[in-house]
């Protein structure tokens, strides 16, 4: 795990627990999707909102995780998770639920 401490964003939104992945979002059906799988295939994950209301999309410390200032399509985050926690079936809960605890076994 790198250290999260050399991200400019960790300035703004500073890790409470650096070794779970970090979720820079808010509260928008797009935002929740992800939340929810992240829940499903059973990652931790620690929620930083990130608030339009008040341009924190426009910040130098979000521009340096995310350059052109939007929170990424869940579909890309979703199949990028889905892969790195070994899920092979994302779009069943169930399935994903399953393979977690046969692997924590």
């Amino acid at each position: 795990m790198p250290d999260l401490s050399a991200f400019p964003i960790t300035a703004r939104w500073p890790a409470k627990y650096p070794d779970r992945l970090q979720l820079y979002s808010l509260p928008t059906p797009n935002g929740v999707k992800v939340s929810i799988m992240l829940e499903e295939i059973g990652l931790p994950y620690e929620v930083h909102l990130v608030d339009f209301n008040k341009d924190d999309q426009k910040t130098p410390e979000f521009l340096s995780l995310n350059p052109n200032g939007k929170i990424r399509r869940s579909s890309i985050r979703m199949d990028l998770m889905a892969s790195r926690s070994g899920c092979s079936n994302p779009g069943d809960p169930a399935i994903s639920r399953r393979e977690n605890r046969k692997a924590a076994a």
